[in-house]
Order: C-alpha cells, then sequence, then structure tokens
C-alpha cells in the first residue's frame, strides 16, 4: 500500500500523476490543476469508503510519480498520452465488442501494407479500426493487385527470392531487384489517399484496365480486373449523394452500454465498429479519439444534442474536427446507424445461443440456464464477506442475490472463504447447472473439496472459474485451462458473471467498513453517545453527509451548537 507520506513536498499545480506498482509499473494515470490536493483525495477514508477503484490504487500500489505542466490543457493531453502508452489497469474502460484489426503502413524506405491487431506494434501510419481480419485482408489484397506494395516482413538491406506475390504481379519485389524508389513511394501515396476514403480513384483504375485488356482480347487479365471492382463494391457501401461533400465523417449512435460508430470516407462507409461502455458519450469520445488516438474527422454526427465537454471539444478541434451535427432521423443514415445500433443490443442481449455455445465449449453437462457465481471480497483479511449472484437463461436474477458475512476471518484466506460459503449455501439450497467461482485453480478446487464434503462430486454439477491474470477459463482438478478469444461471447458471459459477484461482493465490504468506519469516528467526540449517534445517522445517512452540513443543521438534530461545532472541527479534516 502506498504511503501518504509520498505527497508531502508534492507541488499544489497542474499536472498530471502516475500510481505505480511495487514493479515501478503505472497501474492509474491522472491529471489534476493542483497535484496536492489532488492526491489528497485518495487517501481521504470516506472518498475510499465511496469508491472502490480509489480503494484499490492506494492498495495495489508502492510509489507515486509526477509530471508538472503548464496548464490544465496540457495535463490533458499528458495524461492521454501516457494512458495509450502504458494502459494502466485501473484506466481502460472501453471494451471492444470483439477484437478489431488495424491496417499499418511502416515507416520505412519500402514501406510494408500490414494488418495488425495492436496499434502502437510498431511505427508507421494506423488506419482502422475495421470490422474483422478477412475484411482487412481482402483490402490488403486489392491494393496489392493494384498498386504491388509489399506485405512481407523481408530485410531490404540484401536481395533474396522472390516470392509468389511478385510472380503473382502484386508486388514490386524490393527484396529482389532494385526499383525506382520515387515510384514505390508513389504507390505508396495511393495507398495512404485510398486508406483516407478515396475509393474512388482504385475503382477508376480498375475500370481503366479492364477495358484496355478487354480490347487486346487479355480476358484472363480484365476478368482480374472486373473481379477485384466487384470485391470493391462489396467492401464499400456507397451511401450516395445525402453526404456527397462531407468528406470524412464519424456516425456515434448509443444506448448504454453499447456504442456503435460508423466510419464515412469520401461518401462510403468503410468501417463499422461496437463498444461497451459504462459511461457517457463524453468518456467514449474521450476515451476513442483521444486516448486511443484514433483519426478524428472534420464532422462527428451523433443520436442527440450531446452536452460535449469544453475541454475534450477544445482538443478535437485543435487536431482537425469542424463542428458536432445532430443526425436528422429522417437521414437514410440515421436508419441505418439505428439499425446496426439495433443489431448489436441484440447481439449484446440475445444469451439463448450463447448458453448452448457454452455447453459445448466448456464441456458442460447440460444448458446453464441456471448459474450461480460467487466472490469474496475483503480489505487486507478485515471484513471479510462473500457475494452470490444468480443468473436465470443468461440474465441476472436479483431476487436469488445472497450476502454472507464471513466474521470468523480475520485474515486473507481465500480457499477457506470459498469452503465455507459453499458449505453454508448448498447444505440448504439446490445447486445450480452450473457453479461460478471468481478466481484461478485453486479457488476452483476449494470449491470442489467444499462440495465433496457436503457429498457432492462433479456429477452433480458443473464448476468453472476464471483467473483474473489473463482471462483464462479454469476447470476443477487436472482438466486444462481454456483459452478464448476475448470477443467469444461464452467468455463475455464469464466475464459479465465475474463482474457482477465482484460489484455486489464490494458493495456489500463498503456497506460493512462504512458503518463501521462511522461508529469509530463518530464515538471519537466527546458529547456524542449512542442517541445522538443515531439521530445523526438516521437524519444525514453517513459521516460523509454529516460533514457536508452545516454547524447550524447539525445542531438542529442533535440540541447542541456546541458538541455540532466539534464534530465539524475534529472531524472536518480527518
Amino acid at each position: 500500500m502506498v504511503n501518504r507520506d509520498l505527497i508531502k513536498n508534492i507541488p499544489a499545480k497542474p499536472g498530471i500523476y502516475i500510481f505505480k506498482d511495487k514493479d515501478f509499473k503505472p497501474i492509474y494515470v491522472g491529471k489534476a490543476k493542483r497535484l496536492k490536493n489532488r492526491l489528497g483525495s485518495y487517501f481521504n477514508p470516506s472518498n475510499q469508503l465511496k469508491n472502490e477503484k480509489t480503494l484499490k490504487i492506494i492498495n495495489d500500489s508502492e510509489y507515486i510519480d509526477y509530471i508538472l505542466t503548464e496548464s490544465e490543457d496540457e495535463a490533458f493531453v499528458l495524461e492521454a498520452n501516457l494512458i495509450y502508452t502504458y494502459k494502466p489497469k485501473y484506466n481502460i474502460l472501453l471494451k471492444d465488442t470483439r477484437v478489431y484489426p488495424y491496417i499499418l503502413i511502416t515507416d520505412e524506405k519500402y514501406p510494408t501494407i500490414k494488418y495488425v491487431r495492436i496499434k502502437n506494434e510498431q511505427k508507421g501510419t494506423y488506419f482502422g479500426p475495421y470490422p474483422n481480419v478477412r475484411f482487412v485482408k481482402e483490402v490488403i489484397e486489392v491494393l496489392q493487385r493494384v498498386y504491388k506494395v509489399r506485405s512481407c516482413e523481408r530485410n531490404m538491406d540484401r536481395k533474396s527470392k522472390p516470392c509468389f506475390l511478385y510472380h503473382l504481379g502484386m508486388c514490386y519485389g524490393p527484396c529482389y531487384k532494385e526499383i525506382d524508389e520515387s515510384s514505390y513511394k508513389n504507390a505508396v501515396n495511393d495507398v495512404l489517399n485510398f486508406l483516407k476514403g478515396n475509393v474512388e480513384k482504385v475503382k477508376e483504375y480498375l475500370e481503366k484496365y479492364m477495358e484496355e485488356y478487354s480490347k487486346i482480347l487479355n480476358f484472363e487479365k480484365a476478368a482480374q480486373m472486373r473481379d477485384t471492382l466487384l470485391k470493391l463494391d462489396r467492401l464499400f457501401i456507397k451511401l450516395g449523394v445525402e453526404f456527397k461533400h462531407n468528406k470524412n465523417i464519424d456516425v456515434i449512435v448509443y444506448e448504454e452500454p453499447i456504442y456503435v460508430l460508423l466510419k464515412i470516407r469520401e461518401g462510403y462507409l468503410i468501417s463499422k465498429v461496437s463498444f461497451t461502455l459504462d459511461s457517457d458519450i463524453n468518456e467514449f469520445i474521450h476515451q476513442f479519439y483521444i486516448i486511443r488516438k484514433n483519426e478524428i474527422p472534420p464532422q462527428i454526427f451523433t443520436l442527440y444534442d450531446e452536452n460535449i465537454d469544453e475541454q475534450i471539444k477544445n482538443y478535437l478541434k485543435n487536431n482537425g474536427l469542424k463542428m458536432f451535427n445532430k443526425l436528422s432521423r429522417r437521414s437514410s443514415i440515421y436508419s441505418l446507424a439505428f439499425k446496426n445500433l439495433e443489431e448489436e443490443l441484440k447481439r449484446y442481449t440475445d444469451l439463448g445461443n450463447t448458453l448452448k455455445q457454452a455447453k459445448e465449449i466448456l464441456s458442460l453437462k447440460k444448458i446453464p440456464k441456471k448459474i450461480e457465481g460467487i466472490d469474496i471480497s475483503h480489505l487486507q483479511g478485515m471484513y471479510t464477506v462473500a457475494s452470490l449472484v444468480n443468473f436465470e437463461n443468461g440474465k441476472p436474477e436479483k431476487s436469488g442475490y445472497r450476502r454472507y458475512r464471513l466474521d470468523e476471518f480475520k485474515e486473507p484466506n481465500d480457499f477457506e472463504s470459498i469452503k465455507t460459503v459453499i458449505k453454508r449455501r448448498y447444505k440448504k439450497h439446490e445447486l445450480p447447472d452450473l457453479l461460478f467461482i471468481d478466481g484461478g485453480k485453486g479457488q476452483v478446487n476449494s470449491a470442489l473439496k467444499a462440495l465433496n464434503e457436503l457429498g457432492y462430486d462433479l456429477k452433480d454439477v458443473d464448476l468453472v472459474g476464471i483467473a483474473k491474470e489473463d482471462e483464462r477459463v479454469v476447470f476443477p482438478g487436472e482438466m486444462d485451462d481454456l483459452h478464448l478469444p476475448l470477443d467469444n461471447p461464452v467468455l463475455r458471459l464469464l466475464i459479465y458473471i465475474r463482474d457482477e459477484t465482484h460489484r455486489f461482493a464490494i458493495g456489500f465490504n463498503r456497506k460493512l467498513r462504512s458503518k463501521r468506519f462511522e461508529k469509530t469516528k463518530l464515538d471519537e467526540v466527546s458529547g456524542i453517545g449512542p442517541v445522538r449517534k443515531k439521530k445523526l445517522i438516521t437524519h444525514f445517512g453517513g459521516l460523509n453527509e454529516i460533514l457536508e452540513a452545516s454547524v447550524e443543521e447539525i445542531a438542529e438534530v442533535i440540541n447542541s451548537e456546541k458538541v455540532a461545532k466539534k464534530i465539524k472541527q475534529e472531524l472536518g479534516d480527518k
């Protein structure tokens, strides 16, 4: 846990701060108008009680670093750059509903065109994100047929035998022979223009050569050009005259937590991507354009008249944005965008098929129509609690949620805590179709031991968990772990259950800590006995609300201005 003394000499000036773990790895980056004040708030017990992330950051970090900036706006940009570079675990909010690829044009003497899954994989110009890898590979194939830019990783400093793409006429072959550097550079520039949205130029090129090959009776080449042209028409959808004069536009539609973004370039719809985010449109724009550094178009259309944060708006306008617009409901692009949003929402909520997939992928005995998930939460061994969430047909059934206090545990012991909860629960209740444990192999095996002690085994219930470090699905006993793609719907369902069990456990833990914290702190004030304490908590709701009240408001509740002043003086700065 980070020591509060580290912030003693930090100035109250604008800048960014970085919480780091024991290995000096950044786990959270933030900005502040006054660094000292902002960092001090992390050590405020009432803030820790209100915000679980604050408490986790303090517990998981060992060091605090900071960088002073000239202004808050400069801190805003620097914060985004550092989050993009380090991807601290407590800053990552925007989740791709699938793993989206990018196209990279490398920065070297003879640039390569390639697809990548990680945007900062190497130096160069990135385009995307695009809908899927197949789309990207087909686009690259079209561009190689037309412009012959290489896609290999060969060393250009020495010559070698040409690859099959050279023989197919799809690569200049700079690895094989000397070629004119300016000609290659022009070809790369044409590729860059295409990826920026100039699809028409490539279509004109293909149509021209298709006609020329037909004239000289080279029907095989003409057919190749025709097929490439048809592929291009299939990949890029022309939206007609509506956006004829709007060169580059992004359309954002959403229904929390699903956000869909359509990229329109030169009148063509070139990409549709979707994300989940438990936050508002401001946070989505901040994450997508500023932190992830995706291309900022001249115009962004949204579904509603959005109240965009001025700092975000100014950053975007300084980097190419001209205006935000509300999408007209009479617009054909509105219908297209809304249709795609509906499809993503359906995909997000259509869990029936996911449950069938879960049976096959996880080798379950039956479709898991009833799933129960268990998580343990504690604060350095204190206030140990457990949560149990209930999912019916893939959706949370909150009437079946349960909480368990585990006061017998005074030190951290997840394995024994899980065994205790399992015994308490299934001594009296039916087993679900699938029992999910928030934890790795050790926690899952502890759950199995508890079931065995109750007389159950794996013939009676299926049992799985998720190892948090890499989202790996784990099974009891000697069964091998299972790695699923992050966008696999079965893994997404398990992560959803995991997050829900965690949220529910943390809420209970916080509630217990809050009550005990409030009791202890109020007991420190002379003149506050059980009756006055009860009146204050009942009237204001909690210690933080009491401290926010005025002396007069507190005095009215306890009939003593003297004691009210003591409360403000003795607890106000703690």
